[in-house]
């Protein structure tokens, strides 16, 4: 499970990167690698 973890402390996993990463884009972000598969959701300014 991929994990993508919120500003505000919230926490959502996804079953394959790709479903994550498109996730992210349709939250209005991206997300940021940090290591294994958890991401850190970063919102576009």
């Amino acid at each position: 499970m991929y994990q993508l973890n919120f500003p505000n402390g919230n926490v959502q996993t996804y079953s394959s990167q790709g479903e994550l990463l498109n996730a992210a884009r349709l939250l209005g972000g991206e997300a940021k690698f940090i290591n294994g598969k958890i991401y850190a959701f970063v919102p576009k300014k």
